[in-house]
């Protein structure tokens, strides 16, 4: 009975392990997933302040790239005309202030997922919080001698 004992709590304490494994490497893409739309979040922000920032000057001083690693002096004109991508290669013309309002739009939505992605992180942490629990607790039981009176419990019900 006793090594019927063990053999179950090795198989629990492995399912227990292959588990962990698998929530902490769940939790890792989450994380990954997060900190990519947290970005993304960042960068429409930026978008919409240069977006309602341009527009204000009819000429604006830049940096124009020539090839890879060259810059030169030059102007941006017609700062108001954006072309904005609609889909799939579907590109369209649209003035700064519509392009401010899509870039919130997606902003917008890009936010909602960083909120699922954050409540999926946590719940994830909790799972792991719990397997980790649970793997202590059969720990904990193992080092009492093979599991005490519980060996006597399943003699009981077993017939």
């Amino acid at each position: 009975a006793c090594q019927a004992m063990a053999s179950v709590s090795e198989q629990h304490t492995r399912a227990i392990l292959g588990a962990v494994q698998r929530v902490g490497e769940q939790k890792r893409d989450r994380e990954g997933a997060l900190a990519r739309m947290r970005a993304c979040l960042e960068e429409y922000e930026a978008l919409g302040a240069t977006l309602t920032a341009l527009p204000e000057r009819v000429e604006r001083p830049a940096m124009v790239p020539l090839g890879k690693l060259a810059l030169f002096p030059g102007t941006l004109r017609h700062t108001n005309e954006v072309t904005v991508l609609l889909g799939e290669n579907l590109f369209a013309l649209r003035s700064a202030s519509q392009a401010v309002g899509i870039a919130e739009r997606r902003a917008e939505f890009v936010a909602a997922q960083v909120q699922s992605l954050e409540e999926e992180v946590r719940e994830l942490g909790s799972e792991l919080e719990k397997l980790g629990a649970m793997h202590t607790l059969g720990l904990d039981r193992g080092s009492e001698g093979g599991g005490g009176g519980g060996g006597d419990d399943d003699d009981n019900y077993g017939g």
